[in-house]
């Protein structure tokens, strides 16, 4: 009986000397309207609790997660619910007909807040991506931690979106701006084939709309050199709109 007890007090040292540790995700809506911002957790992580919900304008949520967690999250908007009590979106919808996504990802266009906590040397790793195209403007601002930078989209790129890149509503507003690979498939756009590596998969005219309006963020898959950043340590104030 003592050699499971002695390897369980090792491990609990192990994790206190790792410095691994929840982190919390505080959602903030700037925009002048309500959003339902939505998680996913990558293979093999746990889901956030909960994995989606409704922030009205001017509102705050904050959300834990464990550490070691990794995934993406996103702002829907443009939501109802029907008579039959089904909720769907416009825009980011993940097609589960509730709140919480529960496990399944957006409908694209989205403009995605990807991360991974406490990776290499512990530090987190995060980005604001267009790859998947645009729906609403959003920033990632660390607190509390060191050797961190902020990122964002900031820029409400529906508003300049060119006409064969819109993803539309049924009143024909524009609620999200498609990437390129998105609106024709091909595997240039999508940087697959033969187009598959950094070396052949190069900006387009498109993506470099994308990178003039967000030069932070993810404009085309292999766009990591000026997208990505790190941190140790830190809370993350996400805002949307900001």
């Amino acid at each position: 009986m003592a050699q499971p007890r002695f390897v369980s007090v090792v491990f609990f040292v192990a994790v206190l000397i790792s410095g691994a540790h929840s982190t919390s995700f505080r959602f903030k809506n700037n925009c002048p309207y309500t959003v339902w911002p939505a998680s996913q957790a990558n293979a093999g992580k746990a889901a956030l609790s909960p994995t989606g919900f409704q922030l009205d304008s001017g509102g705050s949520l904050s959300v834990d997660a464990p550490p070691a967690w990794s995934g993406r999250m996103w702002a829907r908007h443009r939501c109802s619910t029907d008579s039959s009590g089904r909720f769907s979106c416009l825009s980011g919808d993940c097609g589960t007909g509730q709140v919480a996504c529960s496990g399944a990802g957006g409908a694209t266009p989205t403009t995605l807040v990807e991360v991974t906590l406490q990776g290499g040397g512990g530090k987190d790793f995060y980005d604001v991506s267009c790859v998947d195209g645009f729906n609403v403007p959003v920033s990632v601002v660390p607190s509390g931690g060191s050797n961190c930078d902020s990122t964002s989209c900031r820029t409400n790129i529906n508003a300049r979106c060119p006409t064969e890149l819109w993803m539309a509503a049924p009143d024909g507003s524009v609620v999200g701006c498609k990437s390129a690979c998105l609106a024709f498939g091909t595997d240039e756009y999508c940087c697959r084939g033969k187009f598959g590596s950094p070396d052949t998969c190069k900006p387009t005219g498109y993506s470099k709309m994308f990178k003039d309006a967000c030069p932070q963020a993810y404009s085309y898959a292999y766009d990591d050199k000026s997208s990505t950043f790190t941190c140790v340590g830190a809370n993350y104030d996400i805002t949307f709109c900001p």
